[in-house]
């Protein structure tokens, strides 16, 4: 048994066994497991959140230290500290979500293979506990609207034009736009950093502010290109989370301003 993997193999069957259908059983177990890591992303949202606020007094720092970069980032570390802000909070949930997202893949993968009839129903077994095993009789429904969720989009697509493209179609393409709102809700707005490194006189400001920006609309794409190669279960995995996600920050954000 795999320690790691196991817990995602028992859910997607556990899952399955719930509703019968692997596409259903992804997104019980994605909504499972955003609700699992609440507790992780909360301090993230509340640090991006703070950022946020502090653009205009970052501004003025800029403008204050000007190219005295060892001043401006002992000044930068001394906001942060009195306003409660641990920057690397930020970078735990992406690191969460990467790591859930290889774990989810492997998991996925093993499932998958059985389904095809290349994998072994013992190694299944090895990693499901007593009541979640299967016999030989076994046989996933792997069918989600009309797509078959094992394929990725790029074997779809040559297959010619077919109602079975509907779903690559929105789950691609779905994923890329959602990762961009994702990142413009979770990220200090570019604006604020083109400000901000107008304000200095620093080369190295303008294209640090390039890069965020550009990152903004660099991920979505590769989410789009990443994932013409994925299957259609982890397109539908990826989809949901991120639509979760977003949730998440826009529940929180609403919140917080009712404070």
């Amino acid at each position: 048994m795999n320690i790691f993997i196991a817990p995602f193999v028992n859910a997607l069957f556990g899952a399955y066994y719930l509703v019968g259908n692997l596409g259903w059983a992804i997104i019980l177990v994605t909504i499972l497991i955003k609700l699992i890591l609440i507790p992780l992303v909360i301090p993230s949202l509340k640090t991006a959140q703070k950022q946020r606020l502090l653009q205009p007094k970052l501004s003025k720092l800029k403008e204050k230290y000007g190219n005295d970069k060892q001043a401006m980032a002992k000044a930068q570390m001394d906001l942060y500290k009195q306003e409660g802000i641990n920057p690397m909070a930020g970078c735990l949930p992406q690191i969460l979500q990467i790591a859930v997202l290889l774990l989810f893949f492997s998991a996925f993968n093993m499932v998958t293979q059985y389904s095809e009839g290349k994998g072994s129903m013992d190694n299944i077994n090895n990693n499901l506990i007593q009541n979640f095993k299967i016999n030989h009789d076994f046989k996933f429904d792997v069918n989600f609207f009309g797509s078959n969720l094992t394929q990725v989009p790029s074997k779809i697509f040559s297959q010619g034009i077919s109602l079975s493209l509907v779903l690559p179609l929105i789950l691609l393409l779905g994923s890329g736009l959602l990762q961009f709102w994702s990142a413009k809700l979770m990220m200090p707005a570019p604006k604020a950093d083109e400000k901000i490194a107008k304000a200095t006189a620093d080369k190295e400001d303008d294209m640090m502010a390039a890069m965020r920006t550009q990152s903004t609309y660099l991920m979505p794409l590769m989410t789009i290109i990443i994932g013409w190669n994925f299957s259609l279960g982890l397109l539908l995995y990826w989809f949901v989370n991120s639509a979760a996600m977003i949730g998440q920050q826009l529940i929180f954000n609403k919140f917080s301003k009712n404070k």
